[in-house]
């Protein structure tokens, strides 16, 4: 699919669960060497290795996927990836935060692995940046708009039971604030397709705006109905969850993107 599709994509998926549209932007897919069919890679970001007599030490934290992966793309040095067989690596247990638990983050370590010089790759290029920070951003902005889809479709349920009680009037001003809130993340959406066309500071500026944008809606809509924070079960509650964890992984993945 073109890359429109692709974070348009992830961003549905989000929507429907933080975790797995977290996942769907991390995760890569590729041939190996002829392996039939494709090889789960999982990709670190980061500066936690050292590429030294080619052999690989580091450490890298919240790698996405590595917990299934068949492969690891590690950045070493700054400046290089190097691909290493997940058998090869030491891989932690995933933490589970308390949004996007099921993303499988988890932090790899290698002590002294050998490495062929065919494992060994330059950096990432300047479109590939740009992809990696919309995905991410697209994950955050997708599960702001679910969050904001099922609090609607609470509040219309309420509004349906409610009429004409003192409730409705309450429930009046949250949709005046759910209103405000899918502005915002309408404007965060459009903000990270632009990004597709910029070069990468800019595009990674309005991947940053645009994530923090969807949090702050999705703050707006927990806000204005006192039974999302009051129910752990609630998806409003759970989405929200998963958006403040999203945007936490999104800028820092941004930050190290940066560098």
């Amino acid at each position: 699919m073109s890359v429109e599709e692709f974070v348009a994509e992830v961003a549905a998926l989000a929507a429907r669960d933080g975790s797995q549209g977290w996942r769907a932007a991390m995760a890569n897919a590729a041939d190996i060497w002829g392996v039939e069919g494709g090889e789960g890679v999982a990709v670190g970001f980061g500066p936690g290795g050292r590429l030294e007599d080619e052999r690989l030490n580091g450490r890298w934290c919240d790698v996405t996927g590595a917990d299934t992966a068949d492969w690891l793309l590690l950045p070493a040095d700054g400046d290089r990836l190097v691909l290493v067989p997940r058998a090869d690596v030491t891989v932690s247990a995933p933490s589970t935060p308390a949004g996007m638990s099921a993303a499988g983050l988890a932090d790899v370590a290698v002590s002294a692995l050998p490495i062929a010089g065919e494992r060994v790759f330059a950096t990432r290029d300047d479109g590939a940046v740009v992809v990696t920070g919309a995905a991410a951003a697209a994950a955050v902005a997708g599960a702001a708009d679910g969050l904001w889809q099922a609090h609607v479709a609470q509040v219309r349920e309420k509004l349906a039971a409610s009429y004409g009680s003192a409730e409705a009037d309450d429930l009046t001003v949250s949709t005046r604030q759910a209103a405000r809130a899918a502005a915002d993340i309408d404007a965060a959406t459009l903000q990270i397709v632009a990004s597709l066309s910029q070069d990468p500071r800019a595009a990674a500026r309005a991947q940053r705006q645009a994530a923090v944008r969807a949090r702050d809606a999705a703050d707006r809509v927990l806000g204005s109905s006192r039974g999302h924070a009051l129910d752990a079960s609630d998806p409003v509650a759970r989405l929200w969850r998963d958006v403040h964890t999203g945007c936490r992984l999104a800028l820092r993945l941004l930050d190290d993107l940066d560098r």
